[in-house]
């Protein structure tokens, strides 16, 4: 698809429908490459997508950017096309991280200092970034390994086992943040480990602009071809460098790492801590900020629709906002097992996000959305639905219809309902 260059920043808006928002350009819903509408239930995320788009002037899919981030889950994570997925093993042995730790650390580095001896001696600045920013990448490097294998792993891991745990944390990750990985592991050819460990949190940004930036210098230095990882087939740029300019570099590294971060920050709640993906919390099992629910409308034992069985999850959601926030599966037994909400009898995935989103509006109301995420994944078989509940801001009254007004709270692993007092007390102490 072709977009226009310069944009009219007039001519974008944002349109609320019934269950999501979408940007308008030219009075039309605006594509992505795929020709998949910039939609989502999201209203924040959209904004800032709007915000960006007005700031820079340009629509630019092929960059590491949030729109280009968005456009990509919608074209090629949701639809099951995962082009790094596809070529992980290839990708992941020429990771130069794993090449560092996978071999004697005596014989590897991240820079050939043999053949960077002359460039180092004329560029003083680059010793400064490899002398204060490479040890430390190490030790997060490890923690991270350490941390993923439950610390079973010796100096030098094997490389196939290092393969399969790599492997099992990236498809335990968010569909924003496999889009993530597969932007910045193409646009800077730095492998898996360095943009998974960004996505996770464990580096920060400058970390991974100091190490990218080691890395492609490495390339440059030795004159080595790439890995070939092209995921746009030739339509996106290329991070390229200039060896004299090593500053305009980083910089770049840098704020492409922080746009990232700053997308996948709308689908975490800015919670500082990453949250875990479906499989995980699966695994986990129910608790104080987690809980299952079966069905959403379907009552399994009278094999009809019932309000009663919307209301249970309605009011684990009004919980979770009026407490701490939390995280709700539908189509998961409470022994973890996968029904999938195919069991709700609804024609197609969106006939059932339609149904969810206007259960919320009528039961809570349409200014609690922004604080109420959800996503689709299937799991042996079945789609499971995961809703994520942020803090809400304002009291959340549940008042759905057949059933008595209520405010909850989360007790336990449970969601209680208080009397007014209470209610009233709670308020005054909680959105004081």
């Amino acid at each position: 698809m072709k977009y226009p260059d310069p944009i009219d920043p007039g001519k974008l808006d944002l349109v609320m429908r019934d269950h999501d928002h979408v940007i308008y350009y030219e009075e039309k819903p605006l594509l992505s490459p795929g020709g998949n509408e910039i939609a989502d239930p999201d209203i924040r995320l959209l904004k800032h997508i709007l915000v960006k788009l007005t700031i820079y002037g340009k629509i630019d899919p092929y960059s590491v950017n949030s729109f280009a981030i968005f456009c990509f889950q919608k074209d090629h994570i949701a639809q099951d096309d995962d082009p790094l997925d596809r070529i992980f093993d290839q990708t992941f042995m020429h990771d130069p991280l794993v090449i560092l730790k996978t071999k004697s650390a005596a014989k590897q580095s991240l820079l050939d200092a043999d053949k960077a001896l002359t460039y180092l001696e004329d560029h003083p600045a680059v010793l400064n970034l490899l002398f204060w920013g490479m040890p430390e990448l190490g030790r997060r490097l490890t923690a991270f390994l350490d941390e993923i294998s439950e610390g079973r792993f010796e100096d030098t891991p094997a490389v196939d086992e290092l393969l399969s745990l790599i492997k099992e944390v990236y498809e335990g990750l968010m569909a924003s943040q496999k889009a993530a990985v597969n932007m910045l592991s193409c646009m800077h050819r730095a492998g898996i480990m360095l943009p998974l460990m960004l996505v996770l949190r464990k580096i920060t940004p400058s970390e991974y602009a100091n190490a990218a930036l080691t890395i492609k210098l490495n390339y440059e230095l030795g004159n080595r071809p790439y890995p070939p990882f092209d995921i746009f087939e030739g339509k996106a740029v290329f991070t390229e460098i200039d060896r004299d300019r090593i500053g305009d570099a980083y910089q770049l590294f840098h704020e492409q790492a922080i746009k990232a971060m700053e997308h996948l920050s709308f689908y975490t709640g800015d919670a500082p801590e990453q949250q875990a993906g479906i499989s995980d919390l699966i695994r986990a099992g129910e608790s104080y900020n987690l809980e299952f629910k079966t069905s959403f409308r379907w009552d399994i034992r009278q094999e009809k629709k019932n309000p009663a069985i919307e209301h249970a999850s309605l009011k684990t959601i009004s919980a979770f906002l009026n407490s701490s926030g939390g995280q709700l599966l539908i189509g998961v037994e409470d022994d973890g097992r996968v029904e999938g909400i195919e069991i709700d009898k609804f024609d197609n995935d969106d006939k059932f996000l339609l149904h969810f989103w206007n259960m919320i509006k009528s039961s809570m109301g349409q200014e609690l959305t922004p604080y109420i995420r959800t996503e689709l994944e299937k799991i042996n078989g079945g789609t499971v639905c995961l809703v994520r509940c942020m803090r809400s801001p304002m009291p959340v009254f549940l008042k759905q219809k057949g059933f008595d007004e209520e405010f909850y709270i989360r007790v336990g692993p449970s969601s209680a309902s208080l009397e007014i007092r209470e209610a009233l007390k709670y308020i005054a102490e909680r959105f004081a």
